[in-house]
């Protein structure tokens, strides 16, 4: 007597959990995807060129030398001092206090910036001011203008040079 048997399994067990584990794996990214943001579009940061002269307890020179146009109101503008005295001593600048020399105005919230154009801001205005005066870096240390994007928060440009006499 001869028996006939059917398998009845189209797939092994090993095979279909493997199935299963991929397709869980790729629901997770998907939603991790989509919960970091990534399904979202992000503003570009504009980009700049700029170069930087620091007079010590006079003023601080941008010169913007290339990149997009900006508005001085998208922008945010900080010192900082990387070493030194006032080491890591960091100063959101006041744009409404900055000289927008192209025209010598002051404020540059109503200002486009664009090459070729130079902002001045004074010393005092540049670094935290104690009871002692400003904290700001000595003659012949460095410092650093970074300059922000005001929507995205992400950094524009930075550029350092040595505090002149």
């Amino acid at each position: 007597m001869q028996k006939d048997f059917q398998k009845s399994e189209a797939v092994s067990p090993v095979v279909g959990v493997m199935l299963m584990l991929v397709v869980t794996i790729i629901i997770a990214a998907v939603v991790s995807g989509f919960a970091g943001g990534l399904g979202q579009s992000s503003s570009k940061a504009p980009q700049l060129s700029i170069g930087i002269e620091a007079h010590s307890d006079q003023y601080i020179i941008v010169d913007f030398k290339g990149g997009d146009t900006v508005s001085g109101s998208a922008i945010i503008l900080k010192t900082f001092i990387p070493m030194g005295l006032n080491k890591d001593m960091s100063n959101k600048v006041d744009l409404t206090k900055v000289i927008y020399l192209p025209e010598n105005s002051v404020g540059l919230t109503s200002h486009t910036l664009q090459t070729g154009d130079k902002i001045k801001i004074n010393w005092t205005d540049a670094f935290a001011v104690t009871s002692y005066g400003p904290m700001a870096p000595s003659i012949g240390e460095p410092v650093n203008i970074e300059i922000y994007d005001s929507v995205s928060g992400k950094m524009i440009v930075t550029a350092q040079t040595t505090v002149l006499p």
